[in-house]
């Protein structure tokens, strides 16, 4: 995926056309695997963080409340840069329902044009990137929650 040069500011892009979103196939902590492939005819949340990013610790409760208050969405974060080892004792410290999904060699944040920590992208029911956050959001408030859950509605 290239990411438009506009994108590098932060905030929310509404991406059009909607291109198809990179694959994504990651194990979590708990050795379950996580294809993006799978998820056809749902809306993924994908969120790029570090346990080294303050910004992305601060917005994890938000992405947590919309994953318990809307289990028809999924959310994953994927670790970018962090061991599984990092991750893990992170996870210890932190309670969230969501998959946290470690990316030691930044395979994933590349492939999918990571320019900074956070960047969360929300893939569409057909497989396509319909919205780009970079930097810390709401996502648990209007309007960024309500943007998502238009992409369940259709």
């Amino acid at each position: 995926m290239t990411v438009p040069s506009a994108a590098v500011g932060r905030g929310l892009q509404r991406l059009h056309p909607r291109p198809s979103a990179p694959a994504l196939r990651l194990t979590a902590l708990d050795g379950e695997t996580y294809d993006l492939s799978a998820q056809r005819g749902r809306v993924v949340v994908v969120n790029f963080w570090s346990v080294y990013c303050r910004a992305c610790k601060a917005e994890m409760p938000a992405l947590d409340a919309l994953a318990r208050q809307h289990p028809e969405v999924a959310v994953w974060g994927v670790a970018a840069g962090d061991s599984p080892e990092t991750v893990a004792t992170f996870a210890e410290t932190v309670a969230v329902g969501f998959p946290l999904l470690p990316d030691p060699r930044m395979h994933a944040a590349s492939a999918w044009s990571v320019p900074v920590l956070p960047v969360t992208d929300v893939i569409d029911p057909q497989g396509r990137i319909a919205l780009r956050m970079i930097g810390e959001a709401h996502w648990d408030q209007p309007p960024l929650r309500d943007q998502v859950l238009a992409l369940v509605a259709g």
